[in-house]
């Protein structure tokens, strides 16, 4: 099974639709708390994500990222079935995409997304790294984040007006 959050409740299928990939897919994932991270409006300035060993990680971009974009945030988590679903499309393993309409299996409403993913660390279904002024993990940051203003083709300008990334690079 897969998971898909959506801030729409109520689905009985998932539609394809354009997102950063330029085509439109049906976005899953096999892990459902990496699936509810999905489930705010966030980008890849405010919260750094991966999976190791089917684990998520989460690496705060800014003081109190994980709060200020899941605290009060509710979604659905759709789960799904694999079949249809391709994985390697979108540069990302953990990210399967689909190219057609997908029916729903089940929904659970996720109240709040901040709550939902704290009593996920708590249980080790996944690990929050808490922003740090330490020096390995400022250069982490710098790293990963000046990685993404160059792929994503951002302009100096536009990098000094986002408080969140001026400081990089």
């Amino acid at each position: 099974m897969l998971y898909h959050a959506s801030s729409v409740s109520g689905l009985g299928e998932l539609e394809p639709r354009i997102s950063t990939h330029d085509k439109p897919y049906v976005y899953a994932i096999r892990n459902k708390v990496t699936a509810a991270c999905f489930g705010a409006p966030k980008d890849d300035f405010d919260l750094l994500m991966d999976e190791v060993d089917g684990v998520p990680h989460l690496y705060e971009c800014y003081q109190d990222a994980l709060k200020t974009i899941y605290a009060g945030k509710s979604c659905s988590i759709y789960t799904v079935h694999e079949e249809g679903f391709l994985s390697g499309v979108t540069g990302w393993d953990v990210e399967l995409v689909c190219e057609h309409t997908v029916p729903v299996v089940q929904e659970e409403r996720i109240s709040d997304l901040f709550e939902y993913i704290q009593r996920a660390a708590a249980h080790s279904e996944c690990v929050i790294h808490s922003y740090s002024d330490e020096e390995v993990y400022q250069a982490m940051l710098s790293e990963e984040l000046c990685e993404r203003i160059r792929a994503f083709g951002l302009s100096e300008e536009a990098v000094k007006k986002d408080k969140r990334i001026a400081r990089f690079c």
